[in-house]
């Protein structure tokens, strides 16, 4: 599951700088809640109606060895919401300077000083259990309603999965969809289980094969994201996707970029939400399988990172492993939590280490500016010209050692 950066961006903004204004003379403290929107592996509603070409769905995970962070490495037998969610209460530990006063596994809350005077640091597990996107923020919205409650007007989300349409196989050439279901036979055909032969028997032709013709006219894409058996095949689908972006003419106005940038069902979020200060923060994303099997990183994020009113998140390494990673707009370390998994490693596990960061610049001042600008910069996609991201990518991949140049006072 991927990153790219727009750090500190309320949801007020719609893809324009923050006039210099929107930092305040003087910081006010507040508390901050963060949001961890991810898959908990606590199952799909199976009252949630099929995706169409037309929406955006995310594409979760109940397996680290799944897809998104540390795809490389086997089952691990914890869900990737609960890695993601480790990372950032740690992180967040950091940041209060004490253990938590509250720790259920699925809210967690810190008591946190400011000059004398106590404010609350609260992380909650939000299980992203509705593919489509307008279901997810169905559930987010209810998460939020239930924080006001208690106070919280300040909010970072951290969204460490990915989103493409909820028919990808209608975005397809005809060579894409044969390269897609070339892999997949060959992964059903490595399967001892049978598991991914039985998931997707509506879709075989008599010798076994995946039919290209069944693909097309049934809802194959709703199929890999409903059933928790076809886990494994996420990565590829997500991969064929964000392929056909021309990366010689990026052009966030045309299709395929179009589907993603301009979802509805987020700005009417964003409409909804704008008295509250929110900023989300997403994973850059993995990179993507070329047709040797190697892993690529693109020039650029997957959706959600790739939208403009959201921080970005890329790996912090050398550079013959970062560049198997897609670009965000700032980068850190992208270890998972050793105690759970040791050896993982992605841009989900960036993501919510930038979202601490997030929370304790938001608590401490109050902004989501710097200087008139989100504070780590973003990349503002709004009518903008083609870019030819073969030569000059926006997304930067900023390590912390430049941060001081871009938000003097953002923490590192």
């Amino acid at each position: 599951m991927r990153p790219a950066l727009g750090v500190l961006l309320a949801l007020t903004l719609i893809a324009v700088p923050a006039p210099a204004s929107a930092v305040p003379a003087t910081p006010v403290p507040g508390s901050v809640a963060v949001l961890v929107v991810d898959d908990f592996g606590l199952g799909k509603n199976p009252k949630a109606r099929s995706g169409t070409r037309d929406d955006n769905c995310t594409v979760g995970v109940n397996e680290v060895g799944s897809n998104g962070a540390g795809d490389d490495l086997p089952p691990s037998g914890h869900s990737h919401g609960e890695l993601v969610y480790r990372v950032l209460r740690d992180e967040l530990t950091t940041v209060a300077g004490a253990p938590p006063d509250v720790d259920t596994g699925t809210l967690t809350e810190w008591t946190y000083v400011i000059s004398g005077e106590k404010y609350a640091l609260r992380e909650v597990a939000v299980h992203a259990d509705r593919y489509r996107v307008d279901e997810l923020l169905a559930g987010l919205r209810d998460q939020i309603a239930a924080l006001r409650k208690d106070g919280f007007e300040r909010i970072v989300l951290n969204l460490s999965f990915v989103v493409v349409p909820c028919d990808v196989v209608g975005w397809l050439g005809d060579k894409s969809l044969d390269e897609l279901l070339a892999t997949y036979d060959d992964m059903i055909g490595g399967d001892p289980t049978g598991e991914l032969k039985d998931a997707l028997k509506d879709y075989l032709d008599g010798s076994g094969k995946l039919d290209p013709a069944l693909v097309r006219a049934g809802a194959f894409t709703t199929t890999l994201l409903r059933d928790a058996r076809l886990a494994s095949l996420r990565s590829p689908l997500t991969g064929a996707y964000y392929r056909t972006i021309d990366v010689r003419e990026f052009n966030p106005e045309k299709p395929p970029l179009a589907r993603l940038i301009h979802d509805q069902a987020w700005a009417g979020f964003r409409r909804d939400h704008s008295s509250l200060t929110i900023v989300p923060v997403a994973a850059a994303g993995n990179g993507v399988r070329d047709a040797k099997g190697n892993r690529i990183g693109l020039p650029f994020p997957f959706a959600p990172a790739l939208w403009d009113f959201v921080a970005s998140a890329g790996v912090d390494a050398e550079p013959k492993i970062a560049e198997r990673f897609n670009s965000g707009e700032v980068t850190l370390d992208a270890t998972g939590p050793a105690a759970l998994l040791p050896d993982s490693f992605g841009s989900s596990f960036a993501a919510p280490r930038l979202s601490a960061l997030q929370a304790k610049y938001l608590a401490e001042t109050g902004a989501t500016a710097c200087g008139g600008t989100p504070s780590m910069g973003y990349v503002d996609l709004a009518g903008s010209p083609p870019l030819n991201l073969e030569t000059n990518s926006p997304w930067k991949n900023q390590g912390k050692p430049s941060w001081p140049g871009i938000c003097a006072d953002f923490p590192t």
